[in-house]
């Protein structure tokens, strides 16, 4: 069965409206239920920092208020249909160039005001999921961030859903459960390794696994 092809987030926010980005996310959410998609990993909020990041297309303005509040209505269209949504990427992925090791270096102001603020709009929508950036943000990677990933992201934004990994984004399987990863993509034979040696120096807990497992089993429900 064909699929529509739709105006890219860059397209949309371009609308200012609300009410057409929720009609989108509908009719993406209702294409997905007939291909058997149960979670869309979109839509994507970054900053549009500078025009050579290969991921605009994907990301819905330079504003922070604008990408948010899209990003929110875009979430409600396509969960309304029961399929769920992916925010992405947290956060700081501004660019693309050596994307894994180049630091977004960013003060806390800035970091409120501009770069975090999407995301705490668009998370009133509740998505099912959120994506971690591959990048380091003040030189701590995304991946193994506990400060953005729990300080702010769970006790802040009160974000209580699914946490995944980009692809590739995890080094260090221990490192990025501790720091709130609950899924890592894609699989990898070396992540259980890890993550004995992690719980067998009580880097991690059992606590930690089970909190993570009870996340997955939530959204797999």
């Amino acid at each position: 069965e064909l699929s529509y092809a739709y105006p890219t987030l860059s397209c949309l926010s371009n609308t200012w409206n609300e009410d057409v980005c929720y009609k989108i996310g509908k009719c993406i959410g209702e294409d997905c239920k007939k291909h058997d998609v149960s979670l869309i990993l979109a839509p994507g909020v970054n900053i549009k920092r500078t025009p050579l990041c290969g991921r605009n297309f994907e990301y819905f303005s330079e504003d922070p208020y604008l990408s948010g509040t899209m990003g929110k209505s875009y979430i409600s269209g396509v969960q309304s249909t029961g399929v769920g949504a992916c925010l992405k990427h947290f956060a700081c992925n501004n660019r693309e160039y050596d994307r894994f090791f180049q630091s977004s270096e960013v003060d806390e102001r800035t970091l409120r005001e501009i770069y975090l603020k999407p995301f705490e709009i668009a998370l009133e929508a509740k998505p099912y999921a959120l994506m971690c950036a591959y990048n380091p943000v003040n030189g701590v990677l995304m991946s193994e961030n506990s400060y953005l990933l729990k300080d702010v992201l769970r006790d802040s934004f009160k974000y209580d859903g699914l946490v995944i990994s980009d692809w590739g984004s995890v080094r260090d399987r221990a490192k990025s459960l501790k720091a709130g990863i609950d899924v890592a993509f894609p699989y990898n034979s070396d992540f259980l390794t890890q993550l004995e040696k992690g719980l067998e120096a009580k880097y991690i807990t059992e606590d930690d696994v089970n909190s993570s497992l009870k996340r997955v089993d939530e959204f797999v429900k």
